[in-house]
């Protein structure tokens, strides 16, 4: 791979060096007349941006202009005084004179608005928009003659707000002034002047309050800059500017104007592409020229990367596969050349090794398999030759219906002992093998108690043949018989999240500490002479089925004065 590599690098650099200069030499006679796109773009979007601007704040200076004229309304004053002096004929009649007039100074707006005034005297409140009562709570002292954008509600649509006391002096409480004037104009209002100016702008313009919501020519547009205008929060903007970034997958020219009396900010944005279209295009076309002198030199390479390069990449590959063990990989391509032969041996090849590593495998698998039925026939003859033992001593001293109660358990016993043909019963099955197991040995061995405390949900969990009873069996012989008095063994289990637990606790002689480690060393090693079969076939089946952590752990019991013994073997679900 590495040899053929720098061919194809001298030849495909012979080409370029042959473009470079005139692509270098066009690219920069590109680029410089772009650059003086862009400045013309850029005062052209400039002029535009502040005429809008202009015509913006000279509507909100109007509004506000009208507030003003409506304290200094002589029916304002005489609503105040009939107020005071109770006259509630006159009252009415001023508050329509008053309203009349606020009626004609919206009207004399070309935006849409709404004019209030609020008397805190006889909390009412005068305004174009009836629909409204009065309320104070959206009065703030801090806003005094400031506009300031209110978001709206799902029943109101987002607007623009402006207070004026009078009288125009800081207080500590708006009850104390003779009048609030509240002047409101919708976005609606602005939304228009976007479509005007759209309309006229190839790009796309939106206001940006400082809050950081966003309003475009129609409502169904603001999410979509909702994100640019959090974005240029973020980086800071001044009185006026220009960016140029990325928006919605394009690079974008984008100026910007503030409105200082709405806190906000006038934002325009043109793609690049609309003007630097005819220039990409003339370049395109010379790209496109260059890519035709340069086809057959490209064909060339890619023939002999077809048919050299390729062919050697799929035997890499495959070799590949066969470090990480697979062997299954096959090469089903055809070159139509002489690399054909050697994707043909090279398959034959993988068969061979195939066949031969499935073949270790199996009789890996097959004398494992055999390990474990010869370590399971080992236990059931230990068990029966003690029965025997026991039912000839109870014939000698005739004792009968001993003998036809240890009949009937030892039949139960080697029903299931029989059946070898499950080898994985359930823990309940082997749980009822243990209990004739005890019953049969209680008539031995009459001063046994047992006890077996299994969770229900634990008696359906798949288990080993003959793995609880040889364990039992150890815990009477070894422990129990050997020490005067009565006997009791306890068998408990409990399922940890890998792990089923079965313990067998025993009230026996017990053993020391140094005892229980020698013991636990010589159960990973080969049974000699001096190593009980019991315990070591349990613990050599477990680890053989279900790996590591799982087999035989010696304890001393807790709650008796024996040895308590832990079976281990993985959960159904977690078993590989």
């Amino acid at each position: 791979m590495k040899r053929n590599r720098p061919i194809f690098v001298r030849m495909s650099g012979v080409i370029l060096l042959l473009l470079v200069p005139t692509v270098i030499l066009y690219t920069y006679f590109s680029r410089s007349s772009i650059e003086v796109i862009d400045k013309q773009m850029s005062a052209n979007n400039e002029s535009q941006l502040l005429f809008l601007k202009s015509q913006i704040e000279s509507h909100a200076e109007r509004l506000s202009f009208s507030s003003s004229v409506l304290t200094r309304d002589s029916s304002l004053l005489d609503l105040q005084i009939s107020t005071l002096t109770k006259d509630y004929y006159q009252m009415i009649n001023y508050q329509t004179q008053l309203k009349e007039k606020m009626l004609l100074q919206s009207l004399s707006s070309n935006w849409t608005n709404e004019l209030s005034v609020y008397l805190p005297e006889t909390q009412t409140r005068v305004s174009t928009n009836p629909a409204k009562t009065y309320d104070w709570s959206g009065l703030d002292r801090k806003d005094n003659g400031i506009w300031r954008f209110k978001p709206g509600n799902g029943n109101e649509p987002p607007y623009y707000q402006l207070f004026i006391w009078d009288p125009f002096l800081p207080g500590n409480g708006v009850q104390q002034d003779n009048a609030v004037f509240e002047v409101r104009f919708s976005l609606d209002n602005i939304r228009k002047m976007l479509q005007h100016y759209k309309l006229e702008s190839p790009g796309s313009c939106f206001l940006l309050t400082g809050s950081g919501e966003v309003f475009s020519h129609t409502e169904a547009g603001d999410g979509r800059f909702k994100e640019l205008g959090t974005v240029l929060l973020q980086k800071g903007m001044e009185a006026i500017g220009h960016l140029s970034l990325q928006v919605e997958e394009q690079n974008v020219y984008l100026s910007y104007a503030h409105i200082p009396g709405l806190d906000a900010w006038l934002v325009d944005y043109v793609p690049l592409n609309v003007f630097h279209a005819p220039i990409i295009k003339n370049r395109n076309l010379f790209y496109m020229s260059m890519m035709l002198l340069i086809v057959l030199g490209f064909i060339s390479s890619y023939m002999l990367y077809l048919h050299v390069q390729k062919p050697i990449s799929f035997i890499v590959r495959g070799l590949k596969h066969f470090e990480m063990g697979d062997y299954s990989f096959r090469i089903n391509r055809k070159f139509h050349n002489e690399f054909d032969y050697m994707m043909l041996r090279f398959n034959e090849m993988g068969n061979e090794i195939q066949h031969l590593i499935l073949n270790v495998y199996e009789e890996q698998k097959r004398s494992r398999l055999a390990t474990l039925k010869q370590l399971q026939s080992q236990i059931n003859p230990h068990f029966l030759y003690n029965c025997l033992s026991f039912i000839a001593a109870c014939a000698k001293s005739g004792q009968t219906g001993t003998i036809k109660e240890m009949t009937y358990h030892l039949g139960g016993y080697y029903r299931y002992t029989t059946r070898v043909e499950k080898q994985m019963p359930l823990v309940k099955e082997e749980v009822e093998l243990v209990r004739h197991y005890l019953q049969i040995y209680s008539f031995r061995l009459e001063r046994l108690d047992y006890a077996i405390d299994i969770p229900e949900e634990m008696m359906n969990e798949p288990v080993m043949r003959l793995i609880l009873q040889p364990v039992v069996e150890n815990a009477i012989v070894h422990g129990i018989e050997p020490k005067p008095g009565r006997g009791q063994i306890l068998i408990t289990g409990r399922q940890e999240p890998e792990w089923n637990v079965i313990q067998v606790e025993d009230s026996g002689i017990g053993m020391t500490g140094n005892e229980i480690r020698d013991y636990m060393l010589r159960l990973d090693q080969p049974m000699d002479e001096t190593m009980g079969c019991g315990l070591w076939n349990v613990h050599q089946r477990l680890d053989q089925r279900f790996g590591p952590g799982a087999g035989v752990l010696l304890a001393p019991s807790e709650r008796l004065s024996g040895i308590c013994v832990f079976l281990r073997w993985r959960r159904e679900e977690n078993e590989a």
